[in-house]
C-alpha cells in the first residue's frame, strides 16, 4: 500500500482493505463522489472503510454482496453526516446508493438509486 493519490483528495492507502491483504483499488466513479463530498464539507476526510476483501468483509459481518467487496463503496466519517447525505440525495436523486449513520455516510455506485439505513 502506498500514499499514492488516486483521486483529488484520497490516497490508495486510505481506501485499502483494513485487514492488510493489499486490496487497494476503488472505482473511479466512487472516488469522484467521495471527492465531491470532501469539497462540499470543506475539511479532510479519512474513509473508515473503502475496499474490502471478501474475508475481511465476512469477518466484520457484512454481506457477500456488499459494494465494498466490489471496490464501489466508501464510508466517510463526517461532523454532520445528515447535511452531506441530504446534499447527495438532492444532487443525485436517481443514482447511486447512500446510507446515513450517526457518525458517517455510506456512498456506493451500485446500479440505481438506493437510500438505506
Amino acid at each position: 500500500m502506498t500514499n499514492e493519490k488516486i483521486s483529488k483528495h484520497f490516497t490508495r492507502s486510505e481506501i485499502a482493505c483494513k485487514c492488510g491483504c493489499g486490496f487497494d483499488s476503488m472505482d473511479a466513479e466512487t472516488l469522484k463522489i467521495a471527492d465531491e463530498v470532501r469539497d462540499f464539507v470543506g475539511y479532510p476526510i479519512t474513509p473508515s472503510s473503502g475496499a474490502r476483501c471478501l474475508i475481511h468483509n465476512r469477518n466484520i459481518g457484512s454481506s457477500d454482496t456488499s459494494q465494498h467487496v466490489k471496490a464501489r463503496a466508501m464510508d466517510l466519517p463526517l461532523k454532520n453526516p445528515k447535511l452531506a447525505y441530504d446534499w447527495l440525495c438532492v444532487k443525485y436523486p436517481d443514482r447511486y446508493g447512500f446510507g446515513l449513520y450517526k457518525t458517517f455516510i455510506h456512498i456506493d455506485t451500485a446500479t440505481g438509486p438506493a437510500r438505506r439505513w
